[in-house]
């Protein structure tokens, strides 16, 4: 497999892009830790943010009814909707990641960042992650994250009108968050998310396993023998 590649923030435009996406949310002495982990503040109230700005999805949230091991894997994959680089990981490195959640041998988080729009994507990045959060909120981690999932699968030119992100909700079997998509209701949250997650990581997608935050995208026999063994 070729080497898988980051797309990167460019050098000199990051400290601009971080203040253009920082908004109202809040200061330091306003954010309210959250049962769920997360520092989001009232902005982030119905969803299950962790500490760092994604939602866990685990082997249970997919199948209550399942046995599963112990001590899964935590792994934690920083997504910009429209990077081709996380979709080519996606359509890779994804497919285990999705086998070994199914399984229980790993607890999977997507962190999703907006860094990409420009003059010619609508808000498309941004109006991405907000439809993703608009789905967790209506469904859950199991819903959010095959809505990353499908964001990454379905990437296309300047990235997915309201309208078909509404539709790729509906498909998923995630009605009723077609206000909350039109109306960008997290609007504000996803400008924190993306400031904050920005700091830390230089591009995406940037893979974190078990806390410890790799130098380089892994290539999918790298990332099976970090998983240990496989899934049976």
């Amino acid at each position: 497999m070729s080497a898988m590649h980051r797309t990167r923030l460019l050098p000199g435009l990051a400290a601009a892009l971080l203040s253009l996406l920082l908004v109202s949310c809040g200061s330091a002495a306003d954010v309210v830790k959250q049962s769920g982990g997360g520092a989001w503040g009232t902005a982030g109230a119905s969803l299950p943010l962790t500490a760092d700005g994604g939602i866990v999805v685990t082997a249970h949230d997919l199948d209550p009814t399942g046995s599963y091991p112990d001590d899964p894997v935590a792994v934690a994959v920083y997504v910009e909707p429209l990077c081709p680089h996380c979709g080519a990981f996606a359509a890779d490195q994804g497919r285990l990641l999705a086998a070994r959640l199914a399984a229980g041998s790993i607890t999977l988080e997507y962190r999703l960042v907006s860094f990409l729009d420009n003059g010619s994507t609508d808000r498309a990045s941004a109006r991405s992650v907000n439809a993703a959060l608009c789905v967790s909120a209506a469904g859950g981690p199991a819903a959010y994250e095959a809505y990353v999932a499908s964001l990454l699968e379905n990437q296309q030119p300047g990235g997915m009108s309201d309208d078909e992100l509404v539709d790729l909700a509906d498909d998923l079997g995630d009605d009723g968050t077609e206000a909350c998509i039109r109306d960008e209701v997290h609007a504000d949250l996803v400008s924190d998310l993306s400031e904050r997650g920005l700091k830390a990581i230089s591009g995406t997608p940037a893979v974190v396993v078990d806390g410890r935050p790799l130098e380089q995208i892994p290539t999918t026999a790298e990332l099976e023998a970090m998983l240990g063994s496989e899934v049976v």
